[in-house]
């Protein structure tokens, strides 16, 4: 049996930090997807005993998900939760984890331990998953705009066909680049209203061109 200890320091306040686990829009920028894979939504909150479940997809786009219970919630100072998988990678075992945030320096260092691990590959797993999380979380922490797959997802469902999701990929990642507002809502009314006009027929065939490049693309 082993623990896995990491730290990390941060120049926003213990206070500033924890609200990147409050805010449910912000806690989905930053937690729950292990390197290369993508969280599709989750369910549960941080109240003190209650459960939650994150839905992920890994690289192949294989379904997943991280089963856990938030055991105690001080704000600002410590988070202890249960953390357990469903599919994965990770190893069968329920491991504990403790968070906690320390005022350090003008800002805090963030200290995690979680265990025990029943194999040493478990451990390596976890600690390339809290590497890629508390990355990201730096960057939410630090005001910035991290691409979060979830909220693209829920944003683009509204244009469910290959077509419609092809422009709305686009247009987020013309977003995302930082293109002037009038530009992005330009190309958008340019994109939608001139997809709306074509041919029931002619939209199928260019759907399926798509789906066949994209699958050209996703083969080994």
């Amino acid at each position: 049996m082993s623990e896995l200890v990491m730290d990390r320091w941060m120049p926003q306040s213990p206070e500033e930090l924890f609200t990147a686990f409050e805010d449910p829009f912000r806690l989905r920028r930053w937690y729950g997807a292990p390197p290369g894979c993508h969280r599709l939504g989750a369910d549960g909150n941080v109240a003190p005993g209650e459960p939650f479940r994150v839905e992920l997809i890994d690289a192949q786009g294989a379904r997943f998900a991280q089963l856990g219970r938030v055991l105690s919630v001080v704000p600002g100072e410590e988070l202890v939760m249960e953390m357990a998988w469903e599919g994965g990678d990770f190893g069968p075992e329920t491991t504990r984890v403790s968070l906690t945030f320390q005022p350090v320096d003008g800002g805090t260092r963030l200290e995690l331990l979680q265990g025990p691990f029943s194999s040493p590959e478990a451990l390596e797993a976890h600690r390339a998953y809290w590497n890629a999380n508390l990355a990201r979380l730096a960057r939410v922490a630090a005001g910035e705009a991290v691409p979060c797959f979830e909220e693209f997802w829920e944003e683009s469902l509204g244009f469910g066909d290959p077509l419609g999701m092809a422009a709305y990929a686009v247009l987020a990642g013309i977003r995302e680049a930082g293109a002037p507002p009038e530009v992005i809502s330009q190309l958008e009314e340019t994109l939608y209203s001139h997809l709306a006009r074509l041919p029931e027929d002619t939209a199928g065939v260019l759907g399926a061109v798509l789906r066949w490049r994209l699958k050209e693309l996703s083969s080994p």
